[in-house]
C-alpha cells in the first residue's frame, strides 16, 4: 500500500511550526518578565540604599559642621554613627567618608583612615552633585550596590559619603527566580506541546482514515464509509467525499452505459458489412431446401426420395440455424458478464462469421492459434468484438488473394498475446498516432465509423491489456492484443 500522504512528516512540520511559534513566544515572555522582576528587585534595593544614604547623610553633615564650627576632632563620633548603622543594617559592608580631596576621614575599616582613594570611581565622584548609585562586582565582596552622596550645603562642600550594600544574596535570589521561571516556561511549553501534539495526532489520524477509505473505495459498492461521525470541518470534508463518491457512481453508471451502446452500435456496423456473406450462408441453404420441397411435391409417394431430402432439408436448416445463433451471439447486448475465455475459441467464432466474405475475395486466412494457451478472464462477447474490428480491419487492408495470419500464444510475463498481421497497404507514420482515436478512419467514406480500434482499444484497456500497433506504407501492419492470464481483472 502506498504511503498515505506522508503523514509523520504533516504532523512534524504542525509541530515545529506551531510548537516553534509557542516556544519563541514563551522565551520571550519569560525572558520579559526575568528582566522585569530584576530590575524592580534592583530598583527596590537600590531606592532602599538611597534612603538609608539620605538619612545617614544628614547625620554626617551635622557632624561635620558642628566640629568645624566647635575645633574638636570628629572623626571618633563619624566612627560611632557608622558602626552603630552598620550594626543595624548587616547587609552594609563598607562606610567611608571622603574630603573634597578623596581622602578617607572615616572608614568602617580603621586601616583605611588617612589613606587617598585614586580609584576610577572616586574620581568620577568628586564631580557629583547629587545622589548617585550603581552597582558593580569586586574581588573583596563580590556584587555591591554603592550610593554616593556628596556632602554639601549651599556652595560649601566637605566631602562624599559612601555606603556599599551586599548584592550578594540579591544576585542568588534573581538567579533562583530565574531558574524557576525557566523550569515553569519548560514545563508550561511541555504541556503546550503536549496538548498540540494530540490535536494534531487526533487531526491527522482522522485524514489518515479518510485518505484509507479513499484508497479502499470501490465504485461499484454502495455500502457509505465507514468513519466516524465528526461536527467539524474533517467531518464536512467527509461527507462531501461522500456525495462526491456517489456523483462518480453515476458517472460511472452513465459512462458504461454510453460505452455499451457504443460497443453495441459498432456491432451493429460489423453485422452489415457481414450482411452479404451471411445472406449468402442462408441463401445457399434455402434454394436447397426449396428444390427439396420441390421434389417432394412432385413425387410424393416415393418413400425413399422422401426420406433423402427430409434428411437434406434438415441438414439445411440445422446450418441455417448455426449461422443465425452465431450471428445473434455476436450482435447481443454484452452484459459484462466476465469468465474464463479461450482466446482461441473466440478467434474461431469470428473466423466462421467472416469466412464466406475472406474466400470471396480469396483471402488467405491463416490460423496460427498455440495449442496450451491458457484463458483469459474477460466478457467473451467483448474479445469478439476486438478481433473481428481487428480482422475487419486486415480484411479492408489487404488486396484481393492478400494475406491475414491470425497468430495466438503465450509470454513469458504471464500474459498472453494476440496478433493480426496483414499484406495490406500499411499506414504512414503520422496516421498511425491517430488510428485509436474515435472516429479517425483511413477509409473510404462508406466503409467504416471510426470507432472500431478506439471501442478495441477501450475494452482491451478494461480487461487489463494493451494493443500495440505496427505499420509501415505498402509493406502491411501489425497488431498485437496482450492481455494477462491467471488471475481476474
Amino acid at each position: 500500500m502506498r504511503p498515505l500522504f506522508k503523514s509523520a512528516t504533516l504532523r512534524l512540520k504542525m509541530m515545529l511550526a506551531v510548537g516553534g511559534v509557542v516556544v519563541v513566544f514563551m522565551v520571550f515572555i519569560s525572558i520579559g518578565i526575568a528582566l522585569h522582576w530584576r530590575s524592580m528587585i534592583l530598583q527596590q534595593l537600590q531606592q532602599k540604599a538611597e534612603a538609608v544614604t539620605s538619612a545617614f547623610g544628614i547625620s554626617v553633615l551635622d557632624a561635620l559642621i558642628y566640629s568645624e564650627n566647635e575645633n574638636f576632632q570628629v572623626e571618633d563620633l563619624l566612627e560611632s554613627y557608622m558602626l552603630g548603622l552598620k550594626e543595624k543594617i548587616p547587609e552594609i559592608q563598607y562606610i567611608v567618608v571622603t574630603d573634597t580631596h578623596n581622602r578617607v576621614i572615616a572608614h568602617t575599616d580603621p586601616r583605611m583612615y588617612n589613606r587617598l582613594l585614586t580609584d576610577e570611581l572616586s574620581g568620577r565622584l568628586a564631580k557629583t552633585t547629587g545622589l548617585v548609585s550603581g552597582i558593580y562586582r569586586t574581588p573583596q565582596f563580590g556584587w555591591l550596590i554603592e550610593t554616593a552622596l556628596p556632602l554639601q550645603v549651599g556652595g560649601k562642600r566637605w566631602g562624599i559619603l559612601r555606603i556599599a550594600f551586599e548584592a550578594e544574596s540579591t544576585r542568588r535570589e534573581i538567579a533562583r527566580l530565574f531558574y524557576l521561571l525557566v523550569g515553569f516556561t519548560l514545563l508550561l511549553t511541555l504541556v503546550v506541546l503536549s496538548v498540540l501534539n494530540y490535536l494534531i495526532k487526533h487531526t491527522v489520524r482522522s485524514l489518515m482514515l479518510l485518505v484509507q477509505a479513499m484508497d479502499s473505495m470501490e465504485l461499484d459498492s454502495s455500502a457509505p464509509l465507514e468513519l466516524p461521525e465528526r461536527a467539524d470541518e474533517i467531518g464536512a470534508l467527509t461527507r462531501h467525499f461522500e456525495l462526491l463518491r456517489q456523483r462518480l457512481q453515476n458517472s460511472q453508471a452513465q459512462l458504461l452505459e454510453a460505452q455499451k451502446q457504443i460497443y453495441h452500435a459498432e456491432k451493429l456496423a460489423s453485422i452489415g458489412r457481414l450482411a452479404s456473406g451471411v445472406a449468402h450462408e442462408i441463401n445457399n441453404p434455402l434454394n436447397g431446401i426449396k428444390h427439396c420441397v420441390y421434389a417432394i411435391e412432385k413425387e410424393p409417394q416415393n418413400q425413399k426420395q422422401l426420406k433423402e431430402y427430409l434428411a437434406l432439408i434438415n441438414e439445411g436448416l440445422e446450418h441455417i440455424e448455426s449461422v443465425v445463433r452465431k450471428l445473434l451471439g455476436f450482435s447481443r447486448k454484452s452484459a459484462r458478464d466476465k469468465e474464463w475465455v479461450d482466446l482461441n475459441q473466440v478467434v474461431r467464432q469470428v473466423v466462421e462469421l467472416l469466412a464466406y466474405r475472406l474466400n470471396q475475395r480469396q483471402i488467405d486466412l491463416q490460423l496460427q492459434l498455440a495449442a496450451d494457451l491458457p484463458p483469459v478472464y474477460g466478457d467473451a462477447s467483448l474479445l469478439q468484438e476486438v478481433v473481428m474490428n481487428l480482422l475487419l480491419n486486415g480484411y479492408d487492408a489487404v488486396e484481393d488473394g492478400g494475406r491475414v495470419i491470425v497468430r495466438t500464444e503465450v509470454l513469458p510475463s504471464h500474459q498472453v498475446r494476440l496478433t493480426i498481421e496483414d499484406n495490406g497497404t500499411g499506414i504512414n507514420e503520422a496516421e498511425l498516432e491517430k488510428i485509436f482515436e474515435p472516429f479517425y478512419t483511413t477509409k473510404e467514406p462508406g466503409k467504416g465509423t471510426g470507432l472500431g480500434l478506439s471501442v478495441a482499444l477501450n475494452i482491451v484497456q478494461a480487461h487489463g491489456g494493451q494493443i500495440v500497433a505496427h505499420s509501415q506504407p505498402a509493406k502491411g501492419t501489425r497488431f498485437e492484443v496482450i492481455l494477462p492470464y491467471g488471475e481476474r481483472q
